[in-house]
C-alpha cells in the first residue's frame, strides 16, 4: 500500500518533532544537571569561605595568645626552677635556716613517683624535701614566711611538730620544739622543642597586648610581705604565761627580746674570755693590761643590764630564763672571782675609773636609780680601797656621786604639787604648793626650802643641793 504524498509529509514532520523532542528532552536533562553540580559547587565554596573566615579569626586569636606566652614564659622560668638551677632550691633553704635562726638536723629528697613522671606529657617534674629542725614557734612562723614570699613557687604539703617539753625550756631557755617538714617545688622541664613560628609585625602586636602581658605576669608573680611578728604573742605549745595580748605599745617583739638577749650573750662570752686571760696572763703588764680591758666590758655589761631591767624591756620567759642563765650569771661569776682576787684590797683603779664613768653617764641621762645600783656593785669594799692614795680620789668622787644619786632619787620621789606661781612686780612671788601659797624661804617640809620662784618653774633646796622643779 502506497501511502501518498500527503500522508508521507505528516509521517515525516511527526518523526522529525519527536526526534527533536527527544534532543531538546535530552538538552534540557544535561542543563539541569549542570545546574546541580554548581549548586553543589557552590555550597562547597561557601563552605571554604566559612572555613577560611573561621581561620581568619582563630588566627588573630591564636596570635595573641602566642605573643602572651612567649612574653610570659621568662616569668614562669622565674617562678618555677630548671634542672640546672634546683641545686638553688636547697641553697635557699639553707639561708632560710640562717635568716629565721631555725636549726636543720636533716634534709633528704623525697620520692616524687619517678615512673609516673616519666610517662606524664607534662612540662612541670616535682621536686620534694623533708626538712627536719628545731626552732620555737615564731623561728618555724618566719622560716615558713621565708618559703612563702620566695620568689620562687614553693609549697608546704605536711609538718609535724614535737613540742618542747617545760623543763627543758625552764633549763636551757630555749623552746626547742622539733619539726618536720615537707616542701616541694617544681622544675620547668618543657617536653617538645618546636620551631618558632614567624609572627608577621610581631613588635606592634606586642605592644597592643602589653597590658595582658603584665596582667598575665602578675597573676604569676609570687606576693611577698615582711613578717614582724605580733606584740605580746607567745608560743602556744610550751608557755601559756604568756598572755595572748599586750597594752603596752612601748614592749618588744619576742623576737626583739631574743635578738637583745643574743647580744648581750655574745658580750657575755667576751667578758668570760677576757677573764680567762687575765688569769693566765704570762706577766704583771699584760695582766694589768687586760684587766683594765676585762673592767671596761664588764662595768659596760653590766650598764645594760640594769637599763634592760629599768625598762622591763625582756619579759618573755623563755628569754628571761637565758638572760638569767647565760648572762647575768656569768656576770655574777666573774664578778664574785674578782672580788676573791681583790678581797682584803677593795676594787682595783681601772674598776672605779669605769665605775665612775657609768654612774656618771646614768645621772646624766636622769638614770637615778641605776646609779645607784652601780655604786652598790662596789660599795662594799671602798672602804678597804680608801687607804690607797691612788685609789682615795676616785673613792670620793665616787661617793659624791652616789650621795648626789641618791638626793636626786629622793627629789624625785617626793610629793611636790605645783599649781602655779603668781609674779608681780614690787610684790614677793608666791607659789602655789600642795595646796598652800609659799613664798621663797619657807618650808615645804623639814628638809626642803623654796630658793626661788620663776616662771615656770620653782628652785628647791633639799638636803643641801639646788634642785629644779618645772610645772
Amino acid at each position: 500500500m502506497k501511502l501518498t504524498k500527503e500522508k508521507r509529509f505528516w509521517v515525516s514532520l511527526c518523526g522529525g518533532g519527536a526526534a527533536a523532542a527527544l534532543l531538546f528532552g535530552y538538552l534540557i536533562h544535561n542543563q539541569y544537571a549542570g545546574i546541580d553540580q554548581a549548586r553543589e559547587e557552590v555550597a562547597a565554596l561557601r563552605a571554604n569561605i566559612d572555613t577560611s573566615r573561621k581561620l581568619l579569626t582563630g588566627t588573630a586569636q591564636l596570635e595573641r595568645e602566642v605573643i602572651v606566652l612567649r612574653e610570659t614564659e621568662e616569668a614562669i622560668k622565674e617562678l618555677l626552677p630548671d634542672e640546672q638551677d634546683i641545686n638553688n632550691f636547697v641553697k635557699d633553704l639553707q639561708r632560710f635556716e640562717q635568716d629565721s635562726k631555725v636549726r636543720i638536723t636533716g634534709v633528704k629528697p623525697k620520692n616524687t613517683n619517678n615512673a609516673a613522671r616519666k610517662k606524664s606529657k607534662d612540662d612541670f617534674d616535682k621536686v620534694a624535701y623533708q626538712l627536719n629542725f628545731e626552732a620555737d614557734a615564731f623561728q618555724m612562723l618566719s622560716f615558713l614566711d621565708h618559703i612563702e614570699s620566695h620568689s620562687r613557687f614553693m609549697s608546704v604539703t605536711s609538718f609535724k611538730l614535737a613540742a618542747s617539753s617545760r623543763k627543758d625550756v625552764e633549763e636551757t631557755g630555749v623552746a626547742a620544739h622539733k619539726v618536720t617538714l615537707d616542701v616541694e617545688t617544681y622544675v620547668y622541664k618543657p617536653q617538645s622543642e618546636f620551631k618558632a613560628v614567624k609572627i608577621e609585625g610581631y613588635a606592634r602586636k606586642r605592644e597592643l597586648l602589653l597590658g595582658e602581658i603584665s596582667r598575665r605576669r602578675q597573676a604569676l608573680s609570687v606576693q611577698s610581705y615582711t613578717y614582724r611578728g605580733k606584740r605580746g604573742r607567745r608560743d602556744p605549745w610550751v608557755d601559756p604565761r604568756m598572755p595572748a595580748s599586750n597594752d603596752d605599745e612601748t614592749s618588744l617583739t619576742v623576737q626583739e627580746q631574743n635578738a637583745i638577749v643574743d647580744e648581750l650573750i655574745v658580750a657575755a662570752n667576751e667578758v668570760v674570755a677576757v677573764w680567762e686571760s687575765v688569769k693566765n696572763a704570762p706577766n704583771v703588764i699584760v695582766e694589768m693590761t687586760q684587766r683594765a680591758d676585762l673592767e671596761q666590758k664588764l662595768t659596760e655589761l653590766e650598764t645594760e643590764l640594769r637599763r634592760i631591767h629599768e625598762e622591763g624591756a625582756i619579759r618573755y620567759p623563755p628569754t628571761e630564763r637565758r638572760l638569767a642563765l647565760d648572762v647575768e650569771e656569768k656576770v655574777l661569776q666573774v664578778r664574785t672571782a674578782i672580788a676573791a682576787i681583790d678581797t682584803g684590797n677593795g676594787p682595783s683603779l681601772d674598776a672605779l675609773r669605769e665605775l665612775v664613768d657609768a654612774v656618771s653617764r646614768h645621772l646624766a641621762q636622769g638614770e637615778h636609780e641605776m646609779a645607784l645600783a652601780a655604786y652598790a656593785t662596789v660599795e662594799a669594799g671602798l672602804d678597804r680601797a680608801v687607804s690607797d692614795p691612788t685609789r682615795k680620789p676616785m673613792v670620793d668622787k665616787l661617793k659624791k656621786l652616789a650621795e648626789e644619786a641618791r638626793i636626786l632619787s629622793e627629789f624625785s620621789k617626793l610629793d611636790i604639787q605645783i599649781k602655779g606661781v603668781a609674779i608681780m612686780e614690787g610684790v614677793p612671788p608666791v607659789g602655789l604648793i600642795n595646796g598652800k601659797a609659799l613664798g621663797e624661804g619657807d618650808l615645804v617640809n623639814s628638809e626642803l626650802i623654796i630658793r626661788a620662784i620663776r616662771p615656770g618653774e620653782i628652785e628647791f633646796i633639799y638636803k643641801g643641793v639646788i634642785l629644779i622643779r618645772r610645772f
